[in-house]
This record gives C-alpha cells, structure tokens and sequence, in this order.
C-alpha cells in the first residue's frame, strides 16, 4: 500500500484565540486565515507554514512545540528581533543538522524556527543512536 504524507499542521493550545491571531499577526507576520466562535478555534498562514489553535484544553496553553521550516533562519530572526518577542537561546547550529532558534508565543507556546545545515544528513548518521 502506498500512503502519500502531504505535511501537517500543529494544533496548539491557547487560552485566547483572538489574542494569539493579533500575536501572530503583528508580530510574526503571519495571516489570519479564519476565526470560529464555536468551537473557539483559530488558524494563521504564512507562506506554506499554517499553524492552528484552540481553547478546548487551554488548560494546556503553553505546552505546544512547533517546529517551523524555512529557507533562511537567519532572516527570520533578524526580522523578529525587533520585535518585542521572547526568545529562548540562541541561533545556533545544532548537531541534528538545523539552524535555529526559538521563541515562546503570547501563549508560552514553542516555536523553532530553522532550516537544514548543508551536512545535515552527516550530523544525523553520527547522533543516530538506534
């Protein structure tokens, strides 16, 4: 059987969805795509990357991690750093083979934002403990 995998959208909790579109908005860019009252949902876009959000267990709001691909993470977090975002380390190059760093959105929420190192597929056969 052949499954064709078309990519996935995070769903994370948050405690207010109006507020977490304005974050993501003015500060990160992205579009609202749609807003729902019942069930309180929300999704943004920018370029490929759509994030989604919720209160149905915003008893959870801050616990979600998204990792967010794209072309040149140093741009991304040039763009951000003037902005009044909390940042979580460094960009760094890490020994999975990403360029990235990370922030916390109005939530407490986790995104990394990254893209691949040129011998990511090297660092990943040396770190692979399987």
């Amino acid at each position: 059987m052949s499954e064709q995998f078309l990519g996935s959208s995070p769903i994370l909790p948050v405690a207010d969805v109006r507020e977490t579109a304005r974050f993501y908005k003015k500060k990160l860019g992205f579009e609202t795509v749609g807003l729902w009252q019942d069930p309180n949902y929300g999704v943004v876009r920018r370029g490929q990357t759509v994030i989604e959000f919720g209160t149905g267990r915003k008893e959870f709001a801050g616990s979600g991690v998204c990792f967010i691909h794209v072309e040149n993470a140093d741009k991304v977090h040039d763009e951000w750093a003037a902005r009044d975002i909390e940042f979580v380390g460094d960009l760094s190059d890490r020994d999975y083979g990403s360029r990235d760093f990370r922030i916390r959105d109005n939530n407490g929420n986790m995104l990394i934002v990254g893209h691949p190192l040129h011998n990511q597929a090297e660092l990943l056969r040396k770190g692979n403990i399987a």
